[in-house]
């Protein structure tokens, strides 16, 4: 009976022993198994998220400033047009007409003012044959003036019809792309319809806004991230250019424009899009793998492995991504931090690294941290 109640101690013992071992990670003897990683320096991108809509650098309303009937329209819509190239052609008879008798009026007023001339130097000798008195050489004088008066009117009136009649011919400011139009031949339109719109789509840019907290760190030239549904996982890199010198009051936001590179026009004016705006650069900021730390009621603590020992030590975070956080206070490049393993860990503990994912290399870090602007 004592043999039997031996042999159950002696296997319980073991079984303890077992329990304590290494592989179970409690075992104090040779320490806590854990996995570290060696704290780094890298540059972080302080971000500010917030969504837009894109917009062509230059829009413009085709109108026409001359009433009457559309008499062609010279493009294919949604096609790239030239700068100059003719658009619409508005019926201009009625036009060349006026500009026919506004050159006749100034050829008579030319005629006129011929006579006049030849009147007024004719009555200047008389007057200085003494045959000819001062009222004469004033009334003269008068018409010749009036005459004059009467070139300028009539030139006026010719350069006008000219300007209406080239009005009839509605030509692309700017290359560009063309929308659909409004109209078609044989429509009447009126001064100021809208005929159709012309975008310049080698130059984007997106309007974002973001809330008014932003407003003092918002800068001219600063970087900005821009991503579209249509085109997953791609980025468009654009450049502030415009930052609203007012706050919305409806919303509290300030309204900023970014100038962004499309050098294959693969963007169109209107899209949705999510838009990340650098803040700041911080360069060599000492980072650690964000599951390194610990909580605790003052802030946060790490355990840092020196000579397989565990110590704790309180540390000040700074900017936080996606498993990267940057430490402001607390910790120097080069130390190891555990990484797994510290629930088990108080002050002192016998640590026993073990290989990990990232034992001694860089841990994973996504570059950039920042609050969202919506």
């Amino acid at each position: 009976m004592a043999f039997v109640l031996l042999v159950g101690l002696l296997s319980c013992v073991a079984a303890c022993r077992q329990a304590e071992s290494p592989t179970g990670g409690s075992r104090q003897g040779d320490g806590v198994a854990v996995e570290v990683a060696i704290v780094k320096v890298d540059t972080l991108r302080e971000t500010v998220r917030g969504i837009g809509t894109l917009l062509a650098a230059e829009t413009v309303e085709i109108a026409p400033e001359v009433e009457g009937f559309v008499r062609k329209i010279a493009f294919e819509e949604g096609c790239a047009v030239k700068k100059g190239q003719l658009l619409f052609s508005i019926d201009d008879r009625k036009l060349q007409a006026r500009l026919a008798a506004a050159r006749a009026a100034f050829q008579t007023a030319k005629v006129r003012m011929e006579d006049a001339r030849r009147r007024l130097t004719r009555v200047q000798r008389l007057m200085g044959d003494k045959v000819a008195d001062q009222d004469e050489l004033d009334e003269a004088d008068t018409d010749f003036r009036a005459a004059e008066a009467d070139i300028e009117r009539t030139r006026a009136e010719v350069g006008l019809a000219e300007m209406r009649l080239n009005d009839a011919r509605l030509v692309a400011p700017f290359e560009g792309m063309i929308s659909q139009r409004n109209v078609d031949v044989g429509d009447y339109v009126n001064v100021g319809d809208h005929l159709a719109t012309l975008y310049r789509v080698s130059q984007m840019e997106i309007a974002l806004s973001l809330p008014e907290r932003f407003m003092g760190r918002v800068r001219l030239g600063q970087e900005v991230a821009v991503e579209v549904a249509a085109y997953p996982g791609r980025q468009f890199g654009a450049e502030i250019h415009f930052v609203s010198p007012h706050v919305n009051e409806a919303t509290r936001d300030i309204l900023v424009k970014a100038a962004i590179e499309d050098p294959d026009g693969s963007l169109k004016p209107g899209a949705y899009a999510a838009a990340v705006v650098t803040l700041a650069l911080r360069e060599q900021c000492p980072v650690i793998p964000e599951e390194s730390l610990v909580a605790t009621r003052q802030g946060y603590m790490v355990f840092v492995a020196e000579e397989q020992v565990a110590r704790s030590r309180q540390v000040l975070v700074g900017l936080r991504s996606a498993g990267t956080a940057e430490i402001l206070d607390g910790l120097v490049p080069g130390e190891q931090v555990v990484r797994t393993g510290h629930m088990s860990l108080s002050d002192g503990t016998k640590v026993r690294i073990i290989p990990g994912e990232n034992n001694g290399h860089e841990p994973e870090q996504h570059g950039t941290a920042g609050a969202s602007g919506n």
